[in-house]
């Protein structure tokens, strides 16, 4: 709404000989149906003037939000991370019409210039460009909003924002937009191309390591399987093993009768007499 109030105010402007009632015609030239059929809704004392008509599309359209609100929303209103002067000092701008357009409904004391000056210098996020405006308004007390904002977009820029002066420029015609048009599509084409480009190659590469990835999982199950193949297979002593076995028990199976190699003592054949040996020592003396 405050948009669209402020184009209408430049309208009338343009033509300062123009009547009140051409005034109102202007403003109704550019309202949708369902706004004239708002307006219908009210008397005509309401709509017959162009301040009034305008007050009355601020009542029904504009701001919702209570005076108080808004006055807490511009004094909150600080510039952002990655904002730009340009950018946060349009923003508080927008907060400032509609508190002021608030204010014009009601009986309440206006808002001053003065205001959207200071919150502007303190609501910038360098400390050294607040404190130097700090200083400008200390020396200049009669400086306005656009007085500090222009010094503040001189001394540090507007790095941050997006803006786009082809608009203004005064050697622009329409044969050196048509071409500087036509370059800029060709080079946002061959980007494209170089992009597509890309895209096939990485495609082609995924689809190279993917193939990879899954031969070399059929070679490590493909491992794994004789390994666990070899481990389900029971264990039976080899022929050198077996011959190493009995090379061990011949050369140990020593009789512990006789002392000699080749048998055991139960297999002895001088068991009997060493036993009636060992039987003799046993029989006590006399």
């Amino acid at each position: 709404m405050e948009m669209f109030e402020e184009e209408i105010r430049h309208a009338w402007s343009d033509d300062p000989s123009i009547s009140s009632s051409q005034k109102v015609s202007l403003v109704r030239k550019y309202l949708s149906p369902n706004v004239k059929d708002e307006l219908a809704c009210y008397p005509a004392e309401l709509t017959s003037d162009p301040e009034t008509l305008l007050r009355t599309l601020r009542h029904a359209y504009g701001e919702t939000k209570s005076v108080s609100r808004l006055t807490l929303e511009l004094h909150q209103c600080r510039q952002g991370l990655n904002e730009g002067l340009r950018t946060y000092s349009q923003r508080l701008r927008r907060k400032f019409n509609s508190l002021r357009a608030k204010q014009e409904g009601t009986d309440g004391k206006l808002t001053d210039e003065a205001t959207l000056r200071d919150v502007f210098i303190e609501g910038i996020a360098d400390e050294g460009l607040r404190l130097h405006l700090r200083q400008r308004r200390l020396e200049q007390p009669t400086c306005t909003f656009y007085d500090v904002r222009e010094a503040a977009l001189k001394l540090c820029g507007d790095d941050n924002d997006d803006v786009t002066v082809c608009g203004i420029s005064w050697h622009t015609n329409k044969e050196d937009c048509r071409q500087q048009a036509n370059s800029g599509n060709t080079e946002v084409e061959e980007r494209l191309r170089k992009l597509e480009e890309n895209g096939k190659e990485l495609r082609t590469r995924f689809d190279q390591i993917r193939k990879e990835i899954e031969e070399t999982k059929l070679e490590n199950h493909g491992m794994f399987r004789q390994i666990l193949d070899k481990l389900d297979k029971p264990t039976q002593p080899g022929p050198e093993q077996a011959v190493s076995r009995t090379t061990y028990q011949s050369r140990d199976s020593r009789c512990y009768n006789c002392g000699r190699h080749g048998h055991f003592a139960r297999e002895c054949r001088e068991r009997s007499g060493n036993l009636n040996k060992k039987q003799g020592n046993d029989r006590p003396r006399q």
